[in-house]
């Protein structure tokens, strides 16, 4: 039966194999493009080389071989052989090709009988090539274009079905996803993605736009430089060392970056992957996004607590480490404490027997004025010795706890006697203010005395370098009695203010004081229903008061024991 011409250049190009329509003398009469790239790429043939006389273009050593075959095919002999192009050393049956051969009818009157070649790769068996053969050689025209235009139709049906259905899922998607084609146009531009950008599919999808739901400027995205099969150098052009190479896909990156998205700053972290075809060829690229602001900020959050926790844990093992520096320091002044009072022990009967032998002599011997006055001088030395003595036993005494009534003036004086050679050798003088018939006050005499040397203390290591004045003002007022203790210092910061009663706390270096000071004072002056506060500080010095409750009405009255603690006193 006659096989119209136009009916098999439609069969020949329907064709996706390389398929091509000679002569008995080996003539080219129609081809597909497949054939042609088949011919170059295989044969190594010229280009054109597989049209015309294609016999006489064979290499002459396969040439008889190819017309044998041809021949046989032209009788109606369809058969199917294997062909092993020349290829590199190693090289496999997975680099052959099935090569079948059939007859067909004339293409026109008065031709001679004409044959046909497909050529697959060995993935389709024999019996299916000699089928399809069979189908060129034995079924008329009709029914050849008939099985094509539904083979086709079929296929179109499944591949619509097939892009509906990828359509669907990608859409569908709760990941922001992105796909483009060949050309770097968006093929798909899911709901989510609308979310996450604030852009809607209708204004991306066909565009080649995809950058500028991120960036102010025209750049590629992850999606397009894997479409384009960019090598890494130009991968970190555009995102430095922020991407990493993806541990589950092949050829795909993954970055984390931060967007301005809808007036937001925005974590993401996106992926882009290339899409292939059967044939391994890149053919598009799809990327896709999650939102991981939140996490982001978890993970700043962790660092930020982490940083706090690692300030806390160098904090409190800075404040151990004072702490065990301080206990030390404390020890060895409970020792020297310990050694001063065994020494004035030793020094104490020494110092009475001194006194009372030179009294015997004052007694019993006249002298004259000067010497006289020589010798009250001694006695009286000998008298502040003891005193000292006596005080410095006391200190070193641990508290009785018992309140007992207090001469506040007294206890003002015993505790400058300690201070006097260290007072003379930075140049501070001493103004006191004491109230007339002040009160006693109701205490714990070594506690209050404690207090007091503190605030001495302090404010003799607030003077500056060539001295100052340490004023002493007491008085009776609101039921209350009233010590104020000033100096010409530097003052106190404002940012030392809530911490000048803490524990430890000290603005002194570290060998220096124990920051127990103040803290100690304000625990005695509350146990004694007291307090103990700074009542004004500037950069010209500082007032800390001492208030005590007076004694009630309907006590005993006490008053000062001795008038010469009364009035303004200067003492250096």
């Amino acid at each position: 039966m006659k096989l119209p011409a136009d009916i098999a250049q439609s069969f020949c190009l329907a064709r996706p194999e390389p398929l091509a329509i000679g002569t008995a003398q080996g003539l080219i009469v129609m081809a597909n493009p497949a054939w042609e790239t088949f011919c170059r790429e295989v044969l190594h043939l010229k280009p054109g080389g597989g049209g015309g006389d294609f016999l006489t273009r064979l290499p002459e050593d396969c040439r008889e071989s190819w017309r044998t075959m041809i021949v046989n095919a032209c009788r109606g002999e369809a058969r199917a052989f294997t062909l092993r192009p020349p290829s590199p050393a190693g090289a496999t049956a997975d680099n052959d090709y099935r090569l079948c051969f059939a007859s067909l009818p004339p293409l026109r009157a008065g031709d001679e009988p004409c044959w046909s070649l497909i050529v697959t790769r060995p993935k389709k068996t024999a019996s299916a090539l000699v089928a399809d053969c069979a189908l060129i050689q034995g079924v008329d025209a009709e029914h050849i274009l008939a099985k094509e235009i539904a083979d086709r139709q079929q296929a179109e049906v499944e591949l619509q079905e097939s892009r509906e259905r990828l359509a669907q899922i990608i859409h569908g998607n709760s990941i922001a996803t992105f796909v483009i084609d060949q050309r770097h146009r968006i093929t798909h531009w899911n709901k989510a993605l609308e979310r996450l950008t604030g852009i809607k599919s209708a204004a991306m999808i066909g565009t080649s736009r995809q950058w500028q739901a991120f960036y102010d400027h025209e750049r590629p995205t992850m999606a397009d430089l894997i479409l384009d099969q960019a090598p890494e150098e130009k991968i970190r052009q555009f995102y430095t060392d922020k991407y990493i190479r993806s541990q589950l896909l092949e050829d795909s990156f993954e970055v984390e970056d931060v967007f301005a998205l809808n007036g937001t700053e925005k974590w993401l972290l996106f992926t882009a992957a290339p899409i292939k075809n059967g044939g391994g060829a890149i053919i598009g690229a799809v990327e896709t996004l999650q939102d991981i602001t939140r996490r982001k900020r978890m993970e700043q959050e962790i660092l930020d607590y982490q940083t706090i926790l690692e300030n806390k844990v160098e904090e409190r093992t800075l404040q151990l480490k004072t702490t065990y520096e301080q206990l030390l320091h404390a020890e060895k002044l409970s020792a020297v404490g310990k050694l001063a009072a065994s020494i004035a022990h030793e020094f104490g009967n020494p110092i009475i027997g001194i006194r009372n032998f030179l009294k015997g002599i004052q007694k019993t011997t006249p002298f004259a004025d000067d010497d006289a006055e020589l010798l009250q001088l001694a006695i009286n030395e000998c008298q502040r010795v003891r005193d000292l003595i006596r005080n410095l036993q006391n200190f070193n005494r641990p508290t009785s706890g018992n309140m007992e009534p207090l001469d506040l003036h007294q206890a003002i004086n015993d505790m400058l006697l300690f201070c006097k050679k260290s007072f003379r050798e930075r140049r501070i003088v001493v103004k006191k203010k004491l109230a007339p018939n002040l009160p006693l006050i109701n205490a714990v005499h070594d506690q209050i005395k404690q207090v007091i040397l503190n605030c001495l203390n302090n404010a003799q290591e607030a003077m500056p370098d060539h001295g100052g004045t340490i004023s002493l003002i007491t008085e009776h007022k609101e039921q209350t009695v009233r010590l104020h203790i000033h100096d010409t210092g530097k003052g106190i910061s404002e940012s030392d203010m809530v911490y000048i009663f803490e524990p430890f706390f000290s603005t002194k270096p570290t060998v220096e004081g124990t920051g127990l000071g103040l803290s100690v004072s304000y625990g005695i002056m509350k146990h004694h229903q007291g307090k103990i506060e700074v009542s004004e500080t500037s950069r010209h010095g500082t007032t800390f008061t001492l208030t005590f409750p007076a004694p009630h009405p309907n006590d005993k009255p006490a008053r000062h024991g001795s008038t010469r603690h009364q009035g303004p006193k200067n003492h250096n």
